[in-house]
């Protein structure tokens, strides 16, 4: 969730979070705002809001001078807008986000003036994909989609309740590390990087992105998952290098940047098996690998210990050399052996205190 809203933020693009309650949603978009100083403005909206409550009411002083204004909120002076329950919008507030995200520009429903608003990035969460047909064009806007679940690796719970109430991050006093002003600069970074060329292989990044990524594009479209020309030559490329923008022009960055991007086209979860269906097609025994790490660490809740370590063990033996002629994968194996490794010494040590504490009965 975090690496998708980086990436919305330097590729200027709008992104959206799918799930329950108390996944940190709003709390995350907020810290970053935060963080970067940026302008803020949050909205939860229902059924029943109506355009005046999320971009201002009528200025009722002017009107009985008999003038028509209105008093904008602060939707239209934000950095970051943070709509939750966005797909809960009527119809009037529906049209003005179209042209908000797209055009940056709000026209008052009454008098069809336009107003330009300062708006950078748009992020919307919802509990639930929109199935609605009047809501598809909005959710086709938003370029990055994240499917977010509650917490179940227990080592990734252990790191959230240390930062929460060890060291009392509750987001109150956070202080910024950056500006909006460094994002545009990181912005215009990444679209100079696209027409670059990367030491050692010659050929401008546009050039590697459709060497890489098309092929998985167009192996999508035989799955029936609908990926535009508009994705694949506007959308696509400017998320591309803002990854590498955000994590270095390396050759590995630039191979595997694709795999890490392709599950924000996902429009539901079913579409984003298909993606990762295609992505572990792509990866051969790097995929196995990442399925058995996956395996053990079920059978560790399972408390299946013997089980786990036994997958674990497979993990820690894999011969990296064995991918020399794909080194862009090298990484990722060493990655998924690291996070193995890892998992089996936390698992031996607790095993070791089981030991001792029936020992001791």
């Amino acid at each position: 969730m975090i690496k998708a809203l980086m990436l919305a933020l330097v590729s200027k693009e709008h992104v959206v979070f799918i799930g329950a309650p108390g996944t940190a949603k709003s709390f995350t978009v907020h810290t970053l705002s935060k963080l970067l100083n940026a302008r803020f403005y949050r909205y939860l909206l229902t059924k029943f809001t109506d355009y005046s409550e999320l971009f201002g009411a009528i200025d009722v002083t002017k009107l009985a001078e008999g003038k028509y204004e209105r008093k904008w909120s602060d939707i239209v002076r934000a950095d970051i807008v943070f709509l939750d329950e966005i797909f809960k919008a009527n119809s009037a507030i529906l049209n003005s986000l179209l042209s908000l995200m797209q055009e940056r520009i709000v026209y008052d429903p009454m008098t069809g003036q336009p107003i330009q608003a300062r708006l950078w990035t748009l992020v919307g969460a919802s509990n639930e994909v929109p199935q609605e047909e009047e809501l598809q064009a909005l959710y086709d806007r938003f370029s990055i989609r994240v499917f977010v679940d509650y917490l179940t690796d227990d080592i990734a719970i252990l790191k959230a309740l240390e930062m929460r109430w060890l060291h009392g991050s509750n987001g109150i006093n956070i202080e910024p590390v950056a500006s909006m002003e460094d994002v545009m600069i990181l912005h215009e970074y990444a679209i100079k990087i696209l027409v670059s060329k990367v030491k050692g292989l010659g050929e401008p990044v546009y050039k590697i992105y459709h060497v890489n990524a098309v092929p998985l594009l167009k192996s999508l479209r035989a799955k029936g998952v609908i990926v535009s020309d508009r994705t694949i030559i506007e959308k696509m490329p400017k998320i591309y290098a803002s990854y590498l923008a955000l994590y270095g022009i390396t050759l590995d960055n630039v191979m595997n940047a694709i795999f890490d991007i392709l599950p924000y086209l996902a429009k539901d979860r079913s579409q984003l098996n298909d993606i990762r269906k295609v992505i572990e097609d792509s990866l051969g025994e790097v995929a196995e690998l990442a399925n058995k790490l996956e395996t053990a660490k079920s059978l560790i809740k399972a408390k299946n210990y013997q089980g786990a370590l036994s997958k674990l063990e497979e993990i820690l033996t894999y011969d990296v050399s064995r991918i020399a002629d794909k080194p862009w994968l090298r990484p990722r194996a060493e990655a998924i052996i690291k996070m193995a490794r890892e998992y089996k010494r936390k698992l031996e040590e607790m095993l070791k205190m089981l030991e001792k504490f029936e020992e001791s009965l």
